[in-house]
Order: C-alpha cells, then structure tokens, then sequence
C-alpha cells in the first residue's frame, strides 16, 4: 500500500484549495469526495472579488453566470440601495464551481477519487488510516474538510456536537423564472437582495444567476420553529415571485463562525472550512475563508512534512496562522451580527440608524470586496450604533423628528 504525504477529505472550496496547494508544494496527495461530480451543493453561489485574489488562475465565463454591482437591503417598511461600479459579486453554480476548483486539483498533482466516502479514520503513531467505498488509504496527515457532521471532526474526536445558537440553519430553492424574468428582476444596476425582519435571528435572500433565482433564508438554529412555513411564508411576500413555480426546497446547517471555538488541531490532523467552523458570522461568507484556510492549511501540512513533525504542539501553528489571517476577525464580525439582526428585535428602527448611513453602506461593500477590515468595520460603526443604543433608551435628543431626518 502506497504512503501518502496528505489526504484530503472533502473537495469543496477549502478541500480542494488545500489539496492544489499541497500537490503544488509537492505533496503526494489524495482528495476525497463522497458524491460523485459534479455533485448538488447547496449555496447562494455568491463569489466575492476577494475570492479570485486567492487564485492562480481565472475563473472561466461560462462559470460565471452574472455580476452583480449592487445590493438592495430590505427591512418590513424601508429598502435601502448600495450601488457600485465594480463587480461587488459573482453568481455562480455550486456544483460547477466545486467542480472546476477540484480539477484545478487535479492538473496540479493531487489524485482525485470521488463517489468515494469515507467511514471511518484512525490516528496511528506513525500514520493516519482512512477506510472508504473503495478501499484504505493511509498518509503522514490528513485535511478535513468535509463539514460540520463529516467523519474527519466526528472519528477525530475534535467536539461533541454544534449547539443550537453556534449554528444557522438555511433553507433555499433554485426558482426557474427563465433569463428574462431575473433581468427584470434584477434591474441595470443588476442587484441581489438581503431581507432582514424575515425571521428571527437570520436573514433572507435572493441571487439572481442566468436563468434563475436562488431564494433562501437563514436562521439560528435555536430561534427556529418551522423551517418550510419561514420559507415559504418569505416567498410569498416578494410580489414579483408571485405564480412562480417553486422546486422543494433543500436545507443544511452551517456554523456561525465566532459563536463557537472549535479545536483545529490534533496529532496528524488539521480541520479546515465548515469542520473548523470557517463562516463568516455577518454576512455568512464562507468560501474565502475556506479557500485561504485550506491554503494556510496546507503549507503547513508541507512544513510537517519536510520537519517531520505530525504532533498537535507542532501543528498549532495552523491555529495561530488561522487566526492572525481571519478567526480572530471573526469575534468581531459575530459582535456586528448580534448588535445587529441576530439578537434585534427592532430592524426597522435599527435601520434609519444603519442602513441609511452612507458609511454603512461603505462598509457593506467594503467587506464584500475586501477593502474594510472587520476592525474597521467597527470603528465605522461604533457612532451609529451609540446613537441607536441611545434611542432604543428613549433619550430625548433621539425624537422620532430626529430618526426621520
């Protein structure tokens, strides 16, 4: 049986970006994927421009299946536009794009082995030990990156379980309104939609592709009651849906990144992506952060390697590296989710604070495209959000004359 320097578990974004890393460090290297591509996943497909930064290569156009320029921000009463001249977004497949960064893997040197899942991984002294459809694969280490409930985190004992309010569940559908009916939709600014007031503690959504749009809406798990009926109660409140046929609707969890400290590091192992809790708590981006931590993941697999060092005192560097490079703005972005929709109870009012305020909007977009920090997303916010604390107190200066000017 063939020793692999690193096996991959998991070719989404942070799988496969760590196993073209590390086969390009050179790396013999193993990517995993239990369905068979090109597989369903489920995601609004939103690809923010700092995404192609981490790239070596280009996107190729038929993957991407619109820009979007804009965003238009909904709360029960107000509706808010941020408008750009630059690309703030791309829309893409899911499935496709999975697709293409796995054989992007692939042409650097990793060997890819889909409709392959694994059942079980065993941490030896002097190896790792994966048992799959076809067969057992041994390596010196091992990348998880197969999500919340996949085996790498499960049979590497790295927690128990997700609490509740550590993670939201999202529900969405892929309505075929046909290519005309998403440029109405979408207008020449070409927007997409954020509608907060929804559902407790979430947000819904709507991202318009080629042909279709992609409707979801997201809520912490322990605020959730009725999944279907949020939906489909959403769905029906955008009148320009109306008479639209509506597929079933799929749902996942996904992790609220900074709600919950989730171990990275074992003897041999590194977790990366949604296994190390890699979202984005505010605007629940999740494929940069994959993508970089799979990157970061990987170079230091390499490092191991070269050193042959595989204990977790060693590996920990992934951890500081991980949290210098985004974790520890993740605090700070779960801060502005709680001070905003996941714990108000008032958006409409937080709104006339926030959602009119041009630095506001600034910094929506700035944290899209990567030219505001999370840090400074906070100084920015901070005043408005003084204000706002303040008329929630019914301070005298804050009058309702006040809130509408």
């Amino acid at each position: 049986m063939s020793l692999y320097d690193l096996i991959v578990v998991g070719a989404g974004p942070a799988g496969s970006g760590a196993a073209r890393t590390a086969a390009k460090n050179g790396l013999k290297t193993l990517l995993l994927e239990k369905d068979q591509f090109p597989r369903t996943k489920l995601c609004g497909g939103g690809v923010t421009p700092k995404v192609l930064k981490l790239l070596d290569f280009n996107l190729p156009d038929e993957l991407i299946e619109r820009k979007v320029n804009s965003v238009r921000i909904h709360t029960t009463e107000h509706e808010y536009h941020f408008e750009k001249s630059a690309t703030i977004a791309y829309m893409t497949s899911r499935s496709k794009f999975d697709h293409f960064l796995a054989k992007k893997a692939a042409e650097a040197g990793a060997e890819l082995s889909d409709a392959n899942p694994v059942y079980r991984i065993d941490t030896l002294d002097s190896r790792v030990e994966v048992r799959t459809r076809s067969g057992i694969f041994e390596a010196k280490m091992l990348i998880g990156a197969d999500g919340m409930g996949g085996p790498s985190a499960r049979e590497g004992k790295f927690y128990d379980r997700w609490k509740p309010d550590q993670v939201a569940y999202a529900i969405e559908s892929d309505l075929p309104v046909g290519e005309k009916a998403v440029e109405d939709f979408v207008g020449p600014q070409q927007y997409f939609d954020i509608y907060f007031g929804v559902s407790a503690a979430g947000y819904g959504w709507i991202f318009p592709k080629d042909d279709h749009l992609t409707v979801g809406i997201g809520c912490k798990l322990s605020s959730l009651r009725d999944a279907r009926a949020l939906f489909y109660d959403f769905v029906k409140q955008i009148t320009k849906l109306a008479g639209s046929k509506i597929p079933k609707p799929q749902a996942h969890l996904v992790p609220i990144g900074g709600a919950a400290i989730v171990p990275l590091v074992r003897d041999r192992i590194l977790l990366a992506g949604d296994s190390g809790g890699f979202v984005e708590p505010l605007l629940g981006e999740g494929i940069y952060f994959s993508i970089l931590g799979g990157q970061i993941a990987a170079n230091v697999c390499t490092e191991a390697c070269s050193s042959n060092k595989f204990d977790s005192q060693f590996l920990t560097k992934y951890e500081a590296l991980c949290h210098k490079a985004f974790l520890d703005d993740f605090g700070v972005a779960y801060w502005l989710a709680r001070s905003s929709y996941l714990e108000e109870d008032n958006m409409d009012l937080f709104s006339r604070f926030f959602l009119g305020e041009k630095r506001v909007q600034e910094c929506i977009i700035g944290l899209l495209d990567g030219s505001v920090t999370y840090r400074g997303a906070q100084r920015k916010l901070s005043l408005p959000y003084f204000k706002y604390r303040l008329a929630r107190l019914a301070m005298p200066f804050y009058s309702k004359r006040s809130l509408d000017a």
